[in-house]
């Protein structure tokens, strides 16, 4: 059974023994993520008057923020949202001039997006909020586990 937790879907060989995964421990670790994400939420609502955004449109920001260059496309599977809301979305930020569309690459059709001078003006306290939550996590954690925090993170968007 402890081989089965540790191991992913058909997946031989040696396990790192020193690797003990009880189905309890991934648990805790998924409602930390959930409770993570709540908090993110919480910061997000908590700077929703300032910005004048409604949370799918300073959630969008967001992700242009620390993604800039994708396409729309990109950006619609990287939300996971439908083409119709992204559509009307970007349009209200384009309307306030928040989001900047640049063309270029082999398919000028495909725009890139990226935060206006504007933009970044508007999302700056929520990415400081973000910031300071994030540095006290990591302060309390100890430096030891920032990499493996990042690590275990960045393998889980892969």
């Amino acid at each position: 059974m402890t081989s089965e937790v540790n191991q992913k879907p058909g997946e031989t060989g040696r396990v790192d023994p020193r690797l003990f995964l009880r189905e309890e421990e991934l648990d805790n670790g998924i409602a930390l993520l959930l409770a993570s994400e709540r908090a993110i939420a919480a910061a997000l609502r908590r700077n929703q008057d300032t910005t004048g955004l409604n949370m799918p449109a300073l959630r969008l920001m967001i992700t242009i923020r620390f993604k800039p260059g994708l396409t729309v496309s990109e950006l619609r599977d990287e939300t996971g949202a439908t083409t119709p809301t992204l559509a009307r979305l970007l349009g209200e930020l384009d309307k306030r001039h928040l989001v900047h569309k640049k063309t270029g690459g082999r398919d000028a059709r495909r725009r890139r997006l990226s935060l206006s001078e504007e933009g970044e003006a508007l999302i700056a306290p929520v990415v400081a909020d973000l910031r300071s939550a994030m540095r006290e996590a990591y302060r309390e954690a100890g430096a030891s586990a920032v990499a493996g925090t990042r690590a275990v993170l960045e393998a889980l968007t892969r």
